[in-house]
């Protein structure tokens, strides 16, 4: 798969933009806010239609306009001809619709969407994987599993529902409004789409555990809190308390360890941010594996708190797939491979 070029219009700081791409790896170079992460944003928008840098989506809409559009048009060589994906984000409030995704011109469900561009991004903010909640854990390794494995997707999103009504009822008990027996139908549902993301999650992380660790010996020790009829029984009484379900896929979490220690309370900077990067690059096999092609690379200010080592790593990484970089300053980078990729200046919205 090949990303051939990417428009975009009204888009954070790009009133107007056509860019295209060649098999060549793409380093996109220049100062702090001209827009060189914005354009990763752009891509990886098209690839799970979300934006991992803002919570409000107005933030994306250039400011002084009412909408913003991402297009993509991509290449599959082994199965031919092009697909256009197309998303476009109205602000609050403006039109009858908020956010439209659109595959060669016809409206999709985002379910259906997320798929056609598999991509893996790196962000430096992405260190807060490491030390933030178990929440911020999860959806790092979703955002990979639910673009190459449609169950898995449909079980995420179907137990997200099943879980919102299930805590309903609980509530509802709480408050004498409902009976007991009433949480029957939805802790069957959660169970069966619980034991769904967790079998796959654990797929997963054995999977990693056995790839090779050319950027030190991390390990990501999942631990998952399995959901079962018999522990939802056992808990009813403090989840009727708390009006919530306290077991599940939901409150899984894993540790990311280095000699044995968590990095999240035992790791300096550096380690963090290069275990985060290796969990990407883990993320990155695994994609691959499942697809039979590698998706998308985008890594953002990724060469500078590096040793050459790792930027050597990074580099033979670089080469496996389509791989977009954008970057402060091209010194860190080995001159070796800025031999050999394309290399474009960003100023203030604008490509030179």
């Amino acid at each position: 798969m090949f990303l051939k070029s990417l428009n975009l219009t009204n888009f954070r700081n790009y009133p107007n933009l056509s860019l295209d791409f060649d098999q060549r790896p793409t380093i996109l170079v220049g100062n702090n806010a001209a827009g060189k992460s914005n354009l990763l944003e752009a891509i990886y928008l098209l690839s799970i239609t979300k934006s991992l840098r803002v919570e409000n989506e107005d933030e994306l809409i250039k400011e002084g306009e009412k909408f913003c559009r991402a297009e993509a048009f991509l290449t599959d060589p082994p199965a031919g001809g092009d697909t256009e994906l197309l998303v476009i984000l109205n602000r609050s409030g403006e039109v009858n619709f908020r956010k439209k995704v659109l595959v060669n011109g016809i409206s999709r469900r985002v379910l259906d969407f997320i798929g056609n561009l598999p991509a893996v991004i790196f962000y430096p903010s992405d260190i807060n994987m490491v030390t933030g909640p178990p929440s911020l854990r999860r959806w790092h390794l979703d955002l990979a599993l639910a673009q190459v494995d449609s169950d898995y997707k449909k079980a995420l999103t179907a137990y997200e529902q099943f879980l919102v009504a299930r805590n309903r009822v609980l509530k509802r008990i709480r408050e004498g409004k409902s009976r007991v027996d009433e949480l029957d139908y939805w802790t069957k549902e959660l169970v069966d789409k619980g034991k769904v993301i967790s079998d796959k999650r654990q797929v997963f992380f054995e999977f990693i555990d056995g790839l090779e660790k050319p950027l030190g010996e991390f390990t990501f020790e999942y631990k998952p809190s399995i959901v079962s009829m018999e522990k939802l029984m056992e808990t009813n009484g403090r989840e009727v308390a708390a009006a919530q379900t306290l077991i599940g896929p939901h409150r899984d979490d894993f540790a990311i360890l280095l000699d044995g220690r968590n990095l999240a309370h035992y790791g300096s900077r550096g380690e963090q941010r290069t275990a985060t990067l290796a969990f990407k690059l883990s993320q990155l096999e695994y994609m691959a594996k499942i697809l039979g092609k590698r998706p998308i690379l985008l890594l953002d200010d990724i060469f500078s708190e590096l040793d050459s080592k790792h930027r050597a790593h990074v580099v033979e990484i670089v080469g496996k797939q389509q791989t977009i970089i954008a970057t402060v300053e091209l010194e860190n980078i080995p001159k070796s491979f800025l031999d050999s990729a394309r290399i474009l200046r960003v100023e203030n919205g604008k490509i030179t």
